[in-house]
């Protein structure tokens, strides 16, 4: 290992100084979700579907949303995004096909702190039209980390 300075004078030797950080532990979170079995009724249009709690003080480093089971019934553009409150944190994914919508793309800035309280973990269903026979099973993934 090379020997840095104690002490620095210039801007080239500071940067070159190695600081070493307690880096927290990345977890991953995968879940499937069957809507048809955990719902009394079929999505609809703005239907939130509540999935699980991350607790206080995580940052979401990456998401992704899968539609493992196309929903059946629904008609022009059906979707499914992540979010916790009102905000997203995943793309939009076709719940009609099999598709997958990752977080961090133009709309949804990653990585992302949830704050100082638990939040919820939902899905946001968008119906285009019609009304869906059987409902999606859907996978989310989640790369997070605890900060505190």
């Amino acid at each position: 290992m090379a020997a840095y300075p104690s002490t620095t004078t210039t801007l080239s030797e500071q940067t070159a100084k190695p600081v070493a950080y307690g880096a927290p532990t990345v977890y991953t979170i995968e879940k499937t979700f069957d809507l048809d079995a955990l719902m009394d009724d079929k999505v609809a249009n703005a239907d939130i579907v509540n999935l699980f709690t991350l607790p206080a003080n995580t940052v979401i480093l990456a998401t992704r949303l899968e539609t493992v089971v196309a929903s059946v019934g629904g008609t022009g553009t059906c979707t499914a995004k992540l979010r916790f409150g009102t905000t997203d944190i995943g793309a939009a994914t076709n719940i009609l096909a099999a598709a997958v919508g990752v977080g961090g793309n133009a709309t949804v800035n990653l990585p992302l702190a949830v704050g100082t309280s638990d939040v919820l973990v939902n899905a946001v269903i968008a119906l285009g039209g019609g009304t869906t026979t059987i409902n999606p099973t859907i996978k989310a993934t989640l790369l997070v980390c605890q900060m505190a």
